[in-house]
């Protein structure tokens, strides 16, 4: 049989009530506000996926690039730049400039520059440059994905010139989500909520 925890009423086994002084594991470890506020965040995310133009045409180019006859070559040019920008910031905010490249979306390479360009990101794009001029040197990146992991991989281990990029990227210089948001109603892929 179940009672309600004495302090936020959950219902719990009485054998852990009585363990426990009336009250449930996380609020007896004090870990019950940590455990709501994730709750709470994560119901604002759903809300948000359901409700923000840039979530849900973001999905839309996802479900767009990787369906049936998928691809990026389905997208316009426009839409190519604003997808790499796009990968290029989450994989660097996620893992590093490595990351970036070690993973698909290092293939984009050459959009994430013109996208960079295009939206005025003058610091993340002199910070894209140099990551590529570290792993790849004067070449081109390569499209093959199974070379530029080789390459990734080679480097990685010895070279900490990217951990400092990795810092002064996240450090946000150019305000890109705000340039990704501009250049996305400059071009008509969204409508802002709200127009």
């Amino acid at each position: 049989m179940k009672v309600p925890c004495n302090a936020c009423g959950a219902p719990i086994l009485e054998t852990t009530a009585a363990r426990n002084g009336g009250v449930c594991l996380p609020c007896k470890s004090g870990r019950r506000a940590s455990i709501e506020a994730s709750k709470a965040s994560h119901q604002r995310e759903r809300e948000l996926d359901a409700t923000d133009p840039s979530r849900i045409y973001w999905r839309s180019l996802i479900a767009r690039i990787y369906g049936d006859d998928g691809g990026i070559e389905r997208l316009s040019d426009v839409e190519k730049q604003y997808w790499a920008v796009g990968c290029l910031a989450d994989e660097v905010y996620n893992g590093g400039f490595d990351q970036f490249f070690f993973n698909s979306s290092g293939e984009h390479y050459e959009w994430a520059v013109v996208g960079l360009e295009s939206m005025g990101a003058t610091h993340s794009l002199e910070l894209l440059k140099k990551a590529k001029q570290i792993l790849f040197g004067f070449g081109s990146v390569p499209v093959d994905t199974w070379t530029r992991r080789q390459r990734v991989i080679q480097m990685r281990p010895d070279d900490r010139r990217l951990d400092a990029l990795d810092g002064r990227f996240c450090a946000d210089p150019d305000r890109l989500s705000d340039r990704c948001q501009a250049f996305a109603l400059h071009h008509g892929l969204f409508q802002s909520e709200g127009s």
